[in-house]
């Protein structure tokens, strides 16, 4: 999977809302687009994502 900066960054933040000084405190890089299956339908979606260390990420969908 590859990924790419942002162009419109935001604040890192936790489900409470709490903000996160973690890489700056922001998020800044997102996957390219990618097609997934789930329950039959096909989607395109690309995530938002925070590198945490060797093969370690967090993935955000941007709409949520």
């Amino acid at each position: 999977m590859t990924y790419r900066q942002k162009e419109h960054l935001y604040p890192l933040v936790i489900i409470l809302r709490d903000l996160i000084n973690y890489r700056k405190g922001v998020i800044n890089m997102e996957i390219e687009l990618i097609m997934i299956k789930i329950e039959g339908k096909e989607v395109i979606i690309s995530f938002d994502i925070l590198l945490l260390g060797y093969n370690e990420a967090v993935l955000r969908m941007p709409w949520l």
